[in-house]
């Protein structure tokens, strides 16, 4: 019973939720890659062989940076500091290299696609988390042990934790030798506004955007936090962003920097 009027409250709090006031162009041809609860939209066929894609934040669905790179054979860095994900990415690779089917309980079907050969050969995974500074931080289990999430800010109200190595975009693309992101993701449950001043701040170049605002109506950290999902989407666009899509029921945006719709 509590279950059910949990998700008939969370489903009334997103009824009564304003909108964002910031107009989305839709001439961009999009399309979405993934899983129903990990996909993403992106612009379609603006990636290739060439493109550098930083995915932060990869918990246990990991289909959109599968997809992503088995279709555009992108070169691909997927970057989350849980255990429990670099242990998901390791039995997906070890299923891959053995051609079986990786179970994936928000797949299609129960279980990840079979890629294609030599795609994993594009991906490396970096076990450290992106925040605003060079540190040591401790990270917030969810309080639900099922889950795999973990925030830099608290977002659940956890105090089970553990301590990661965080470092900001501009070190962790000074050491991978990158000084362009053809395409970042970004989905780190709450730490996304200190992660985008940053790259504001920095002037860090990256063509594409995949934000996702953890805030909901139904968890969220004060009652601005609509207030702080816009003013953060309003700087991105000062910065140059254009939004080119929403996910219907959830706050995950797609950006893409002007320079693009130049070239």
């Amino acid at each position: 019973m509590q279950d059910l009027l949990r998700r008939i409250r969370a489903k009334f709090y997103k009824w009564t939720e304003r909108k964002i006031r910031i107009e989305i162009d839709q001439s961009v041809k999009t399309e979405r890659l993934g899983s129903p609860y990990g996909g993403w939209i992106i612009p379609e066929n603006w990636l290739n062989e060439q493109s550098v894609c930083y995915l932060v934040g990869a918990g246990e669905d990991i289909s959109f940076d599968l997809a992503l790179t088995d279709k555009y054979r992108v070169r691909t860095w997927i970057i989350d500091p849980t255990p429990r994900a670099l242990e998901h990415f390791q039995q997906w690779l070890e299923c891959y290299r053995t051609g079986q089917p990786m179970p994936c309980n928000t797949c299609q079907g129960g279980h990840y696609p079979l890629y294609k050969s030599g795609m994993a050969e594009n991906i490396v995974f970096c076990p450290v988390g992106v925040w605003n500074e060079d540190t040591t931080l401790q990270f917030f289990a969810p309080r639900n042990d099922n889950y795999v999430s973990h925030s830099l800010v608290n977002l659940q109200r956890s105090e089970k934790h553990i301590e990661v190595p965080v470092k900001k975009l501009n070190t962790l693309m000074r050491e991978l030798g990158h000084r362009h992101i053809d395409l970042l993701k970004i989905d780190i449950e709450g730490a996304e506004y200190q992660v985008i001043d940053s790259i504001i701040l920095e002037n860090i170049p990256i063509d594409i955007l995949c934000i996702e605002y953890d805030e909901t109506a139904a968890n969220h950290l004060d009652p601005g936090y609509m207030d702080r999902i816009e003013n953060s989407l309003q700087k991105l666009v000062n910065a140059g962003y254009r939004i080119i899509a929403k996910e219907a029921q959830c706050h995950n945006y797609t950006l893409v920097h002007r320079r693009r719709f130049r070239s």
